[in-house]
């Protein structure tokens, strides 16, 4: 039986009895994970799937195989993308010897390295994000949501109005300015501008297929020969990070030098003393700098894109959220929106694979050493088990309603959940707010959108191409 519920559902539906008597104990026969279904399609085509057409790809894989299938996207490694609830919250709870995360971010180590918090696993990596919460919690959150308030109002003012244009661009450059906030707070390093320009520059390559190849791992002659092939963006996005290396260097060194302390990032890390008296290197301090310029932008930058997306394709929405903040009592339909947001179209639709390092069984089905598993969010957040009419954008599903932990999972979960995550809500409230107090935004695509690769994260085809028109406000909304 597919664990979905997919036999159960049909066997009803014809009029049938279900093939498995709910009444009695269920069987406690564990299946190995080699007896799961394996997707029948070349490998080249599964990546060009994922990385080009993943929703598609990703339904017709849960329709054929159920809850549980292995990709072959790599030689050699056992992918298993799982999306049964209680799968995805078993593997949360899992012990942190048994899975690890930071084996799984190859793909992205050219722009984090291998020492910043996203590689660390058990003792390592509980005491490192210890070490660095102070940076995205208490007063350093409350110092960063009055920027953010700000810089919504300056980058929307200065939205191009009235033409067609790709909102990612100017979004992911309003994330980028909020995590320098997060960095730097009021210590700006003298080579911020600089620095700003270049990461910008360095990330467009996220949008180049040649983002995926993990050529940081090759030998130097192919790495060499791939420069040379100007078109792919491999020599562009290794010069850019090589500045971007520069100007963080510069920072650090400014900031150790001037002894300054404070609640950003740099200023946590510059004070932590590790156990045995020792310091963090600036290695470790660049690659935690270079993690969050990833993660800490691209997928809220894919947010805000997801929520024109879908908020043109809703006028009702619009207009409900539109009184709210006229209204200016309560922000629960915007959380509503902003879950319903986040659910329907997760930045990230695979979140980082675990890799099992000691056998594990999990929803009846036993995983082996080498073994990774793929929580898939993207299914996870659409299936009917979990979100009635799960294809509907309904943010009343949210009212009154805190998503659970294992079946909303944009920010993944458990003890990897991702750091910045309050800091993500503040932005796109804060964004959404001025737009829809600001402007009227019309479609220039009148069909739905899916979703295209960048890389570490999915955004609408075209990057939600829009027109914002200066709002007209009504006599009645002026006077209130």
């Amino acid at each position: 039986m597919d664990h979905s519920g997919n036999t159960h559902d049909a066997a009803v539906a014809s009029g049938g009895k279900c093939p498995i008597d709910h009444s009695a104990p269920a069987p406690q026969t564990v299946v190995p994970s080699t007896a799961l279904p394996v997707v029948e399609m070349p490998r080249m085509r599964q990546l060009l799937s994922i990385w080009a057409r993943p929703e598609p790809f990703l339904k017709s894989c849960r329709a054929k195989y159920g809850s549980r299938f292995r990709v072959t996207i790599i030689p050699g490694i056992r992918i298993h993308v799982i999306s049964a609830p209680e799968d995805v919250k078993q593997m949360f709870f899992a012990p942190r010897d048994v899975l690890h995360t930071g084996s799984s971010n190859g793909p992205i180590e050219k722009w984090t390295g291998q020492n910043g918090l996203a590689w660390l696993d058990e003792d390592a990596h509980t005491t490192r994000r210890r070490s660095v919460m102070p940076s995205f919690r208490g007063d350093a959150l409350k110092r960063v949501e009055q920027a953010v308030t700000q810089l919504a109002k300056e980058t929307v003012a200065s939205w191009p109005r009235n033409q067609v244009v790709s909102v990612h661009p100017h979004a992911h450059r309003y994330t980028t300015k909020v995590i320098l906030e997060v960095l730097f707070g009021e210590h700006r390093p003298s080579c911020e501008d600089e620095m700003f320009e270049e990461v910008m520059k360095m990330l467009d390559f996220n949008s180049r297929p040649a983002s995926m190849k993990m050529f940081h791992r090759m030998p130097p002659w192919r790495v060499k020969l791939l420069r040379l092939i100007r078109p792919n963006g491999v020599n562009e996005f290794l010069t850019r990070r090589e500045r971007v290396y520069r100007t963080l260097d510069t920072a650090i060194e400014e900031r150790a030098r001037s002894g300054a302390p404070g609640d950003d990032l740099l200023g946590v890390m510059l004070g932590i003393t590790n156990a045995d008296g020792s310091k963090p290197s600036r290695l470790e301090m660049r690659d935690e700098i270079m993690t969050q310029f990833l993660a800490g932008t691209e997928t809220t930058a894919s947010a805000i894109c997801w929520a024109l997306e879908f908020l043109t394709r809703h006028p009702h929405v619009v207009e409900r959220l539109r009184a709210e903040i006229e209204e200016g009592s309560s922000d629960e339909y915007l959380t509503a929106v902003v879950n319903e947001v986040l659910r329907l179209g997760p930045p990230i639709q695979q979140i980082v694979p675990r890799e099992v390092v000691k056998p594990i069984e999990i929803g009846g089905v036993r995983y082996e050493s080498g073994d990774r598993l793929w929580a898939s969010a993207y299914l996870l957040n659409r299936d009917e088990h979990n979100y009635p009419e799960p294809d509907e954008f309904r943010p009343e599903r949210f009212l009154g309603v805190k998503p659970a932990s294992h079946t909303w999972i944009p920010f993944g979960g458990g003890h990897t959940r991702c750091l910045g995550d309050r800091i993500a809500f503040v932005e796109l409230k804060a964004t959404l707010t001025e737009i829809l107090t600001t402007c009227d935004v019309e479609r220039a695509d009148a069909a739905a959108q899916l979703a295209h690769s960048r890389t570490v994260v999915n955004i609408p085809k075209g990057g939600a191409r829009m027109v914002f028109r200066p709002r007209k406000v009504t006599a009645v909304s002026a006077a209130g």
